[in-house]
This record gives C-alpha cells, structure tokens and sequence, in this order.
C-alpha cells in the first residue's frame, strides 16, 4: 500500500488546531484512486488559514467530526508501508495530534518508509548561491565567497528569480513577505515574537511557531526565568514573560497593543 496525503487544517498549531479535510491517493499509478473527507471541528478555523485553503465553518456543519471520520480511513495509514507528503512532517504531526486528542491510538511509523519531496528537491538542488546564480543567470558565479562576488551574484540571482517567478508587479514589501522577513507580524522591535494566524508565537527557541499563552500553560516558569535573567534577549521580551497577561489570548493581545505599540 502506498498513499499520498495531505491534511487542511484550522490554523498551523497542532496542539489546538485541527483538521478539517484529509484527501488520499491510493496508489502511485497513474489514475490511482482519490478519496477526500471533510471534518467538522470543534474550534474556529482562522483567517489566515480560512484564506489559504478557502473553506469555512459553514461548508463543514453536515461532516463528522475526526473521531468519527477516522473510522473511513485510519486503516489506510495502518496498512501503508509507504507515506508520501509534501512537507510531509507537518501533515503527519497533525494527524497524530488528532488521533491522541481523540483517545485512538496514534500510528506506529518506524517501519514505514516516509517520503517527501520538497526534502528531496532541497538535497537535489542544492540552494547555495553559486547553484542559485547558474540556475536564474545560467552563468557561473566566479570567486564565490569573496564578498564583492557573492554581493554582486545575490542581487543578479534576485533579479534573475524575479523574472523566472513573474514577480515584476511584486514591490519591496511584497518581496519581504514572500522571503519570510517582513516585520509587520513583529511583536515588538524584534522577531523573539510573532503574530500569526492572530496569535502571538515564539520565533525563536525550543518552542519556535508555538503560542506563547499555550506554552505558559503546559509548562512551568523555568524556561521563562532563564530567558528573563539573560542579557543576550531584547527587553520587550523579558517585559513580555514578566509582565503580560499569559493566561488567555485576547488578554495578552490587548497588553501588547498598550504596552509595545
């Protein structure tokens, strides 16, 4: 049995959020059969996730929920001994949160050979700057690591990506939102927190992309008081693990917009 799969979820955070459709393709044949469920969760879907997958409350209110649903295709995954997925560890993770959440038993994934193309296609195609340059310029990059060579080859392969992605109409902000660095999701004049999908995460550490109110939940102050007593952390963070209101989302976002804006 090989299946590819991909989950759609409520939001990015697997240890709230939860899945709201799973689609299988059984088989790597051509024409190999596809099965798709919807899933009625028991918490909101988020804007931000709503808009990348396009789903809503209202087209899920006639599905089951996942414990039910799973009874369809659980047995797949226990029969597989290939799993394939694109950033595939997200979609897995996903899966065993649910399955735990819901008192079922979570897979047993050692023998299983789990394949992932985007993993692939990084380790095939090489992404340092001399592969970057031959590939958008088709010219090698000459003296790679000097600095005037790699300053120059960074801007040609920006230029040479621009035109290969059709991102002409694209302006500065845009680029920066695509490359993952623009600050507007900043909590604070640094990038230790971030608001995504209207929560506030860490971005950085042990616990990166995690939200910070279910972190102060689950664990204790420890990990809080060594960052508190560093001299390496900006002081909004410290202000923000000493200070804000850790207790419930809404009352952490309002402390930030009084406090940090």
């Amino acid at each position: 049995m090989i299946i590819t799969f991909d989950v759609e979820t409520t939001g990015t955070n697997s240890k709230k959020d939860q899945i709201i459709e799973i689609c299988l393709q059984l088989g790597f044949e051509p024409g190999s059969e596809l099965k798709t469920w919807r899933i009625k969760p028991n918490v909101p879907i988020s804007p931000g996730a709503q808009k990348v997958h396009g789903i809503s409350i209202e087209d899920l209110k006639d599905c089951k929920d996942f414990k039910a649903a799973s009874k369809e295709f659980i047995n797949y995954f226990q029969e597989a001994k290939v799993i394939i997925g694109y950033n595939v560890e997200f979609d897995i993770g996903f899966l065993q949160a649910e399955l735990g959440r819901n008192g079922l038993e979570t897979l047993d994934l050692k023998e299983i050979d789990i394949v992932d193309p985007y993993n692939i296609w990084r380790k095939c195609e090489p992404r340092n700057l001399s592969s970057a340059h031959k590939k958008f310029t088709g010219k090698e990059l000459d003296n790679a690591h000097s600095a005037e060579a790699d300053v120059a080859g960074t801007a040609n392969v920006l230029k040479g990506m621009i035109k290969h992605f059709d991102l002409q109409d694209s302006n500065w902000g845009q680029l920066a939102k695509l490359s993952g660095l623009s600050r507007s999701n900043w909590i604070g004049p640094s990038n230790h927190f971030q608001l995504k999908d209207e929560v506030v995460v860490f971005g950085f550490g042990k616990y990166r992309n995690k939200a910070l109110v279910e972190v102060a939940k689950n664990e204790d102050r420890s990990y809080f008081n060594w960052i508190i007593a560093k001299d390496d952390f900006p002081s909004h963070v410290k202000q923000i693990l000493s200070d804000a209101p850790l207790t419930c989302e809404e009352s952490l976002q309002k402390w930030v917009k009084g406090n940090l804006n």
